[in-house]
């Protein structure tokens, strides 16, 4: 299997936890009983839908953005003759300076996943884990990482988001989702 593929087969992964935490965030709109009997009622179910799925769309889009490029910063190591060093390789965006140290950390710790996954041998994301990390505790160390990457980089965002309604929120389903999720996934894959 080549790196193409075996991106995609990571890239699919991700977009699965990313749709997965998604739900988690936003509440999607319930029918009800009454929209049959009062149609503005259903009128507006609709509205509220189509927003949903909108703002699910962007989710999805945003989340994953910093994940892709992590994604291509392992693919490019990967592809490079012998080398499978990340240092140097992560591209700062423009971040506030507080912000720009936990995000490197992230991308690193990311890239540094993807990058083994990348460079394992499988024909799927569970044998793909399977011979990157030979069995749950290595790849249970890995996810702490992850998470506490993710972690660092969604504390040190916080007071930027102070003035967001409901940021806290979001960033704590996250977190929680994201590890639930993981743990899920390591406990699917080494049982």
């Amino acid at each position: 299997m080549n790196l193409t593929q075996k991106k995609e087969i990571i890239i699919c992964h991700e977009l699965a936890f990313a749709d997965s935490i998604g739900s988690a965030v936003l509440e999607k709109p319930k029918a009800s009983t009454w929209m049959i009997f009062i149609p503005i009622f259903f009128l507006f179910f609709i509205y509220r839908m189509k927003k949903f799925k909108k703002d699910r769309t962007k989710f999805l889009e945003e989340f994953m953005k910093a994940r892709r490029d992590a994604m291509d910063i392992a693919l490019d190591a990967a592809a490079a003759e012998g080398s499978t060093s990340l240092d140097g390789a992560v591209q700062v965006p423009d971040l506030p300076e507080p912000l720009q140290k936990p995000y490197v950390s992230w991308i690193q710790t990311l890239s540094g996943h993807y990058l083994d996954l990348l460079t394992a041998d499988g024909d799927d994301f569970g044998s793909l884990v399977c011979a990157a990390y030979r069995n749950r505790s290595n790849y249970l160390l890995v996810l702490n990482r992850l998470n506490s990457a993710e972690k660092g980089f969604y504390t040190a965002l916080k007071p930027y988001l102070a003035s967001v309604e409901g940021a806290f929120d979001i960033s704590a389903k996250i977190e929680a989702e994201s590890r639930r999720l993981r743990s899920d996934t390591a406990g699917s894959i080494f049982c």
